[in-house]
């Protein structure tokens, strides 16, 4: 009896241990940095302001496989939010969908955003509302 006691005692403290460690794993996963909830990163779009222009950024498409109408629910319009280091909307502009301009060169679809040379300044990531997958980038 004192062998099963031991080997049920034993049994219990390594699975006691082990599902410690995969709770602890799924709760390290669940906090992004700064303590938030994880969510899904928006990826996919490269921000660039553009060089001739001091008012104005340039969002393309990394992945011209989303330039498609059911990546925004069919809808002809997308809402850009453009944020600032802390999450502040600072511009936000509605723009057609899917996106067109390629400008006749082999750049992928993009599309330019006017604003104020202190929002630009400001800026540091933008997304897109309400697309799936969600689509988002940060400034360089």
């Amino acid at each position: 009896m004192e062998g099963a006691s031991r080997r049920r005692l034993v049994a219990l403290v390594v699975l006691v241990s082990v599902g410690g460690t995969l709770v602890a794993l799924a709760l390290a996963g669940q906090s992004a940095p700064g303590g938030g909830a994880s969510r899904a990163r928006p990826a996919g779009l490269r921000l660039e302001p553009s060089a001739g222009d001091p008012t104005q950024l340039t969002i393309y498409l990394e992945d011209i496989g989303v330039n498609r109408p059911e990546t925004n629910g069919g809808r002809p319009q997308v809402t850009v939010h453009c944020l600032d280091k802390d999450g502040t909307v600072v511009v936000t502009a509605e723009e057609p969908w899917p996106f067109a301009g390629t400008d006749g060169s082999t750049s992928p679809p993009h599309v330019h955003i006017s604003m104020q040379y202190w929002q630009l300044r400001l800026i540091a990531r933008c997304r897109l509302a309400g697309t799936t997958p969600p689509l988002g980038g940060r400034k360089p």
